[in-house]
């Protein structure tokens, strides 16, 4: 279990990888924020450095480069105690990129992080509102085109 990881959260993770009904990528998204914790948010703040070295030797995955980047970023940026659903998800998705047990794990050539990169995406796709309006309230350019 990693340290900054409630046993809520790896005890979903765990119990994704074991047979059981069958979810969408969406659903395991949400069901894996509802397991999140205030205090798994405010300890992000301290995988965030680990988050960035998981995704840096990502060359040809640009598109999933950012999306991490986005969703560590608005992380970073928002007060934990607002406990949102949105929080809770991209929280949820970067504690799965950098937990051990995928399923498919991270060590197999070519499709090692496609499990890591459906559920990103979803969690970015699920948030993208949320995502650029604190953008916006930040004064920045939204990072990726439309």
């Amino acid at each position: 279990m990693h340290e900054h990881l409630s046993s809520s959260v790896s005890h979903y993770l765990a119990k994704m990888l074991g047979a059981g009904p069958a979810a969408s990528t969406s659903e395991h998204v949400a069901r894996g924020a509802d397991c999140v914790s205030p205090a798994d948010l405010a300890g992000f703040r301290f995988i965030l450095p680990e988050v960035r070295r998981k995704v840096a030797p990502l060359g040809a995955s640009r598109r999933l480069r950012q999306r991490v980047e986005i969703l560590a970023l608005f992380l970073k940026e928002t007060p934990a105690a607002a406990n949102t659903q949105a929080q809770r998800e991209a929280a949820f998705v970067l504690f799965y990129l950098l937990h051990g047990h995928d399923l498919i794990p991270d060590s197999v050539p070519e499709i090692g992080l496609l499990d890591d990169a459906l559920l990103i995406e979803a969690a970015f796709n699920r948030n993208l509102h949320d995502l650029r309006a604190h953008w916006a309230a930040h004064g920045r350019p939204w990072p990726l085109e439309s």
